[in-house]
């Protein structure tokens, strides 16, 4: 690969996971406790993050950046995927931040997404009501909480070990 591609594609794999774990941690340790302490008052909030800003699309196309851009440095770096490289210390370690990397990108997108659309969803159906949400309402709001709270938990650890993995990883010659 030439060298100008090689910068390039860490750079995007760089800064776009740093992004997307940055995002994770800011959500995570911040955004969502903030949120819940000060409920119902927060719904405009998220409403406002979610929908104008985009704080969804901006995870989604941060975090497939960082795999993309990964998986072909991946590739480079391995030779082609080439089983000795895959078993040295820096590729063992690589390989599995990789693997964690890509769970966590697939966690995102199959179970974080369609719960954050869900709420998107209920959110405008209880602002077009124009009332207080129903108690049908309160109890699928509640239930999506507490299934991102848990979501966004493991994909928060698995972030987390994927990002010390990468940047360790060529350090592990055993």
């Amino acid at each position: 690969m030439d060298i100008y591609l090689i910068l390039f594609l860490r750079i995007v794999h760089i800064v776009a996971g740093v992004c997307w774990v940055g995002g994770a941690i800011i959500h995570t340790v911040f955004i969502e406790p903030s949120v819940k302490a000060t409920a119902p008052d927060s719904g405009k909030f998220m409403q406002y993050l979610m929908g104008q800003r985009r704080f969804s699309l901006f995870m989604n196309v941060s975090s497939g950046l960082t795999v993309l851009a990964g998986a072909l440095l991946y590739w480079r770096a391995s030779g082609g995927f080439q089983w000795p490289w895959v078993q040295s210390g820096p590729g063992l370690v690589f390989t599995i931040g990789s693997v964690v990397g890509i769970a966590v990108y697939f966690l995102g997108l199959f179970m974080i997404k369609p719960r954050v659309d869900r709420l998107g969803a209920l959110g405008q159906a209880i602002g077009a009501a124009g009332g207080p949400p129903s108690p049908a309402q309160v109890a699928e709001l509640h239930k999506i909480d507490k299934e991102m709270s848990l979501i966004g938990r493991v994909d928060f650890v698995m972030l987390v070990i994927a990002l010390l993995t990468m940047a360790t990883a060529r350090y592990w010659h055993v």
